[in-house]
């Protein structure tokens, strides 16, 4: 799952965001605004799509400050509240679904998290239908999370029947994103050739008029290139492709995050304490390279931060269009560090066991989206 989280991050921009640039000294500190809307909104007996929208910023408030068990909490209340909506608001009620998949997977509830990830699916389905791109977008992302749980001959069905749906309604840049996470789980797989193959099909998909999916094309070819032995094939491509700053930024390439845990057996583990997690700032250069890659806040990684940190500092993105001269854009990814729930054998009581595993979520966008509301709220 360490390794899954960085090669998906290249994939990431098939599915549109709107990213933000920050100065170093913008970060956002988290309060209890939008938990107080809530409240207020409760309390006042909002209608459902006030509810929605209130718990939503409600729970990434307290996601971002680190309190995972209320945010899981405010989003399970609000979707008993909501379900019974889904039909007038499917959009509003699956993003509740789906808030929640990420937070049990930050939290380490993997049944929850394959649970919510599907259930955002099936009431898309169900309301909006099985082929238009709302739903066959949240599709990918849910197979996207089946490779997170480990469960890639899943992601692999999930992400075929999306191609097929979105080629045979004519949405084909999502035909071309599905087409091009397969060809990335086959090179996670060392499957080289059919990597190659996958590219260049999703490449006769999306067709020569779009630039964001002819660079995801030129960022896997480099990719498996490298795997191939090619070591300045990542170069290479650097040195002629440039994005826009206002763009989310597009990995090249990273390290996985170096696996610690302890042998088995061995005693100082610390998986059954509570969750860890750590915001990493950081620069993007215009030349792609990260740059001051510090620690924000953390809850103490112990012996993981070194790697974490290393991992960040050596990520190379696709070249900025800026002034050579420009402090680049700054970003914060949110890195959790925690073990699985599960139950063990002769009890009833669930208790995090097996290997700590590292998740990272970017928080860039979340804390300019709350910092802009939280304005909005003083005009």
């Amino acid at each position: 799952m360490i390794v899954t989280t960085v090669l998906l991050s290249v994939t990431a921009q098939l599915v549109p965001a709107t990213p933000q640039t920050l100065d170093a000294d913008e970060v956002i500190v988290l309060g209890r605004r939008a938990e107080k809307g809530l409240t207020d909104c409760l309390q006042r007996q909002c209608p459902p799509a006030e509810d929605v929208e209130a718990s939503l910023q409600a729970a990434v408030e307290q996601f971002g400050a680190g309190r995972y068990a209320d945010a899981h909490r405010t989003l399970q209340k609000a979707i008993h509240r909501n379900k019974k909506h889904a039909a007038e608001l499917p959009g509003p009620v699956s993003s509740l679904y789906a808030t929640l998949a990420t937070v049990a997977e930050h939290e380490g509830y993997k049944d929850l998290w394959k649970h919510a990830g599907r259930q955002n699916v099936v009431l898309l389905r169900e309301h909006l239908g099985a082929t238009t791109p709302a739903t066959l977008t949240e599709e990918i992302r849910r197979a996207d999370d089946m490779l997170g749980l480990g469960l890639p001959d899943v992601a692999e069905d999930i992400y075929k029947k999306a191609q097929r749906l979105a080629l045979a309604n004519d949405h084909r840049s999502i035909a071309a994103a599905a087409t091009y996470r397969r060809a990335w789980l086959a090179l996670m797989r060392n499957r080289y050739a059919e990597a190659d193959k996958l590219v260049r099909q999703g490449a006769t998909i999306a067709g020569p008029s779009q630039p964001a999916m002819n660079q995801v094309r030129d960022v896997l070819l480099a990719r498996i290139a490298n795997r191939r032995g090619d070591k300045g094939a990542i170069e290479a491509l650097a040195t002629r492709l440039r994005q826009s700053a206002t763009q989310a930024p597009t990995l090249l390439s990273a390290p996985p995050v170096e696996d610690i845990n302890p042998p088995p057996g061995t005693s100082d583990r610390y998986d059954r304490d509570p969750v860890r997690w750590a915001d990493i700032g950081y620069w993007i250069r215009p030349d792609g390279h990260t740059a001051d890659v510090e620690m924000l806040r953390t809850t103490g990684l112990g012996q993981w931060r070194v790697g974490i940190v290393r991992h960040v500092s050596a990520r190379r993105y696709v070249p900025l269009a800026l002034d050579p001269n420009s402090p680049g854009i700054y970003r914060i990814d949110r890195f959790t560090v925690r073990a699985n729930f599960g139950v063990p054998l002769g009890s009833r009581i669930p208790s995090r066991m097996g290997p700590l595993t590292v998740h990272v979520v970017d928080l860039t966008e979340t804390n300019a989206r709350i910092a802009s509301r939280e304005a909005d709220t003083r005009r």
